[in-house]
């Protein structure tokens, strides 16, 4: 896994999908940092590991600030089918 630490933000490259092992790794990584920037460019799929994990990011108290880089089609299937399209700023969240 390819990531940048700078003062309060954490950028990470994936080098495969965004599961459970991801998570744990990113987790590890981000500390107290209140950004997070995951580049999904070279994953399949999301699982509902990493959907948990960012969900619970954005509503911690404080909040973490989450952006996404290339996620794959099926990220918006699951976001979908979760309910969480109503919920997620999408336009805020997804990076072009």
């Amino acid at each position: 896994m390819q990531y940048k630490k700078k003062d309060q933000q954490l950028e990470v490259v994936l080098p495969g999908d965004f599961n459970l092992k991801a998570v744990r790794q990113i987790s590890e990584l981000l500390g107290d940092r209140k950004e997070l920037k995951v580049d999904l460019e070279n994953s399949r799929f999301v699982n509902s590991k990493a959907v948990i994990f960012l969900h619970n990011l954005m509503i911690a108290e404080p909040a973490v600030v989450v952006k996404l880089k290339n996620p794959p089609k099926v990220f918006y299937e699951l976001i979908s089918t979760l309910g969480l399209h109503k919920e997620w700023d999408l336009d805020h969240i997804i990076e072009p």
